[in-house]
């Protein structure tokens, strides 16, 4: 949650906004008792918001880095088109356990792909047709991240990035080495004439970018 929104007021938010489905519940319950870093989880409300950026969308093809248990990955999976695929990417086996349970439980686990392997070595061979990217994976590499996905993304494709308040030290005047690298991915964005952003102060900040050409 980010400073200086009272807990009250997020939970307000929180009622407010559509129910999830149950298996989101069990997700949420399962990733807090079994995972060291609970807080990694996308939540309710910037579940809702995925959802409800993906079925806005309607996208065929969608790439998403830095699984975890699985949470945003069906949250986003919500919006693909009846043959529409979700390949997610996760090099921790941390949490195949968690992602298996999943696979055995929830239909909507069809249409997703979980990869075992670094992103960017397959995006840099895949040849996908990107129409809605989400990045969340490790702090450092969301330049590289850009690259790699930018040639792959259509006119009119959604880019969300997670994670881009870095809680709230991209404010900091001396900033460490992932508050700068993240500061200069936002820069970046924001002034190539490729993508249209908004970002938006959601838990530890989100981006939404449209691409324009």
């Amino acid at each position: 949650m980010i400073k200086g929104l009272s807990l009250d007021l997020f939970r307000y938010c929180e009622q407010h906004t559509n129910h999830i489905p149950d298996y989101l519940i069990d997700l949420e319950r399962t990733t807090h008792w079994s995972t060291l870093a609970p807080q990694m989880l996308s939540g309710r409300l910037q579940g809702r918001l995925l959802s409800l950026l993906s079925r806005i969308k309607g996208p065929g093809t969608i790439v998403e880095i830095g699984t975890f248990t699985g949470y945003s990955a069906l949250c986003l999976a919500e919006g693909l088109v009846d043959e529409g695929t979700l390949h997610t990417f996760e090099v921790s086996d941390q949490y195949d356990e968690i992602i298996a349970n999943l696979k055995e439980k929830v239909g909507l686990t069809k249409k997703i792909v979980f990869h075992k392997e670094d992103a960017l070595q397959y995006l840099s061979t895949c040849g996908l047709s990107i129409d809605l990217a989400f990045v969340d994976g490790s702090k450092k590499q969301y330049p590289e991240y850009l690259r790699a996905l930018t040639p792959l993304m259509k006119k009119g494709a959604m880019l969300i990035s997670d994670n881009v308040l870095w809680y709230g030290k991209v404010l900091d005047t001396e900033k460490d080495a992932d508050t700068g690298i993240l500061d200069g991915y936002n820069k970046s964005l924001t002034e190539s004439d490729e993508w249209d952003v908004v970002m938006l102060p959601i838990r530890d900040g989100i981006s939404i970018a449209i691409k324009q050409v």
